[in-house]
Parts: structure tokens; sequence; C-alpha cells
């Protein structure tokens, strides 16, 4: 897409030098971003494969965020991210991570400087759209997030953009190349139609959505098509004796020519993807007058396994799974200790299985522009089973914001 990268250098340069001038003398243009820095300690390798990762990485990253706002009716967004990574076989890594996960980019916009075994570097370009609103309509129409989702960890309502809560170095989460089309029928009610192409049939998203507001409670209708798949979904958001609850409840029906089938595995009931299935998630989360934040979740996935789950890591990225498990469980504690230090822990756990991945972590704000994060990930469960083949990973990071 970018056939030259000197021009987009040149580009970030000068929005980068000009950008916060312009922004305080009340300028239409707005830039922002920030620069953080990732180290990385793994304790063994992805389900023992036979990779030598190295045991440490650091990567540093720097987000750019401009906005034109050409009129009261016309925005420009163009935000993009460069990595800077070294570790042993890191080209390697990210291959890897990278099957685990879905792209849903039509267009390439990813500009590599450095491609060699240890060091990466590389600029890739996650938002660059166009939104043009006229009374109560709206279109978007670029590179964009689109969140159709209720629930905090697991969404299978939000067909264009579910994430993973574990990639949390990326705040701003992966968008998709689409076409928006929004209508609000009134202040809390709206009609919503997206469309994502596609350069084979499981990358094709069509869906609409029809959200409104009901006893002080937000319920969306979803329907589409995804994954070569129908999909119809419900969800909703509210509180729920003084804390939120949401949930999530999806029915999917694969196309009657979809030649694939799930593996056969022990404790499986032998399903083929044929068949219609079910997904659901449910969330519950308070916060205390002390300050403690409670936050559990649950995930039921008709076409998951109840063993050996870990060998299904790589299936679900083609039926759009959110877990290869027939249950998951998520519960997390957060605290402010003081106010500029907070800690939070979760875990992920498979009641079947056993296993589980276990995420301490404390953030604290070093001033107005700096903050320090430290977390771990401590993963453990039998071979096979679905966080059994996960390293132990360690991680700090410095991020600063402009």
């Amino acid at each position: 897409m970018f056939q030259n990268k000197n021009y987009f250098i040149i580009i970030v340069i000068v929005f980068h030098f000009y950008g916060a001038p312009l922004k305080a003398q009340l300028s239409p243009f707005e830039l922002g971003g920030y620069v953080k820095n990732l180290s990385t300690l793994f304790q063994g390798n992805f389900y023992d494969l036979p990779l030598d990762l190295g045991k440490y990485q650091n990567g540093t990253q720097l987000r750019l965020n401009f906005f034109w706002y050409a009129n009261g009716n016309l925005i420009f967004t163009a935000q993009g991210r460069s990595m800077f990574s070294y570790q042993k076989n890191v080209r390697t890594y990210e291959n890897l991570l990278q099957s685990f996960s879905n792209s849903s980019y039509y267009f390439d916009s990813k500009i590599t400087y450095v491609d060699n075994p240890d060091f990466s570097a590389y600029t890739e370009i996650d938002r660059l759209n166009m939104d043009w609103s006229f009374s109560n309509f709206e279109t978007v129409l670029g590179r964009q997030r689109i969140v159709w989702g209720a629930c905090l960890v697991w969404n299978p309502t939000d067909l264009f953009n579910p994430f993973n809560i574990l990639n949390f170095d990326y705040d701003e989460r992966p968008g998709t190349d689409a076409l928006s089309l929004n209508y609000y029928v009134g202040a809390v009610s709206q009609l919503n139609f997206a469309f994502t192409p596609g350069r084979t049939a499981e990358q094709i998203i069509y869906a609409g959505r029809y959200l409104f507001n009901k006893w002080d409670y937000d319920f969306a209708l979803i329907s589409g098509w995804q994954k070569k798949m129908w999909r119809l979904g419900f969800n909703w958001a509210g509180n729920l004796l003084d804390g939120g609850f949401r949930g999530e409840i999806l029915f999917s029906k694969p196309d009657i020519n979809y030649d694939q089938t799930v593996y056969i595995l022990p404790g499986y009931r032998g399903k083929m993807l044929s068949d219609p299935f079910w997904t659901i998630s449910l969330s519950y989360d308070y916060t205390f007058a002390s300050g403690l934040y409670l936050h559990t979740e649950y995930l039921y996935n008709e076409l998951g396994v109840t063993e050996e789950a870990g060998y299904r890591q790589y299936e679900i990225v083609q039926t759009g799974e959110l877990s290869p498990a027939r249950h998951s469980l998520f519960q997390e504690a957060a605290y402010d200790i003081t106010p500029l230090l907070r800690g939070d822990i979760f875990i992920i756990f498979n009641p079947n299985d056993y296993s589980f991945i276990l995420a301490p972590s404390l953030s604290y704000s070093l001033s107005s522009n700096w903050d320090a994060y430290l977390l771990s990930f401590i993963s453990d469960g039998k071979a096979g089973s679905e966080f059994g083949g996960y390293p132990n990973q360690y991680f700090l990071r410095f991020k600063y914001s402009f």
C-alpha cells in the first residue's frame, strides 16, 4: 500500500514537530501518542515446539495518532505504530504469534525496515479512515475498530474485532478494513451495518445490529455472516445489585458446504462443524466502597472440547472460537494500594483439565506522562491441556504519553 517508505517517514516527522503547536492554536489538526519499552523474560517454549526463541526480548514502540477535523461533519483519522524488537529468533516468535491470531486487514499497510532472525523493525497503520456524518446518519470508511460486544473478556457477538486479553500491550486493539453505516434512531438507540471485504471466503464479514435501551439496560440484536457461518447474536449491559451485569449469546450455523471438521478428541462428542452451535458469555463486576474491584466472567463454547484443548489452538483461528475449551472461567481482583499504585491479579481457568494462566500485576504512575507496569503470566497444566503448553512470561514496561 505504501510503496515509498520515505513519504510516510516525512509525514510522521512533520506531524511530530508541528502537530503540538497547531493543537495549541485550536487548529483542526490533532496529534498525540506515546513511546513505550517492554522487556520480556521467557521460561520455556510454546507447546514444547523445537524453537530456540531465547529467554529475553526487548521491544520499543512509537505510536502516533493523527486527527483532522475538516469540518463539523467530516473527520479523517490516521494512527499507526512503529515496532523495534530484539530477541533471539524474534522473527520466528512473531510468526508463531500471528498463527494464533486473525488478520482482518484487506490492504497491506506494513512497512518493514529490518527483518533478520534476531531483530525486526516495522511500521504498521491500524487506523486510517474517514468519518462523515449528516443529520442522524454516520458513515465510516477505512481501517477502523468496530466494537459490538458487551462483556469485558470474551465477546462472541463482536464479529469484527474480537480481542485477546493476553495481548495486553496493544492498548488500542486491532482494527479492520471496513465500511460501517450507522443510523441513530434516538438518543439511546441506533441501527448499524458493517461490511469487511476479504481475499478469501473466510475473511468476508457483513452484519447488522440494532441497539436499544430498555429498563436501564442496553440491548443489542445482531445478525450477519462471518467465517462462512451465519451468526445470530444478542447481548446486554446494565446494572444488577449495584454491579455491572453483561452477557452475550451467539448462535452459529455453518454454511452447508463447510467441509472442515473439528478434531475428534477424548471427552468430545464428535460434533461436526457443519452442525449449529451456541456460544455464551456472562460477566459481572463490582466495586466495593473500599475500592476493591472484583470481576467474574464465564464462557461456554458448545464447539469446544473438555480434554486436550491445547491441540485445537490453531483450529479456533479458522472457526472464530474464542477458546478451544468447552468451559472457561475468569476471575479478577484489583485494588488501588495508593493513589499512584494499583495492584491487579486475574486467572483464566479451564475447569475440565485444570490448566490455568495466572496474571498478577502492578501499575505505577511515575508522573502525569510516565507509567511503569510490572506483569507476569504464570501457567500450568498437563500436556495437551489448554494452557499446559504456555511458557511462563515476565514483563516490565515503561510508557511515556504525549
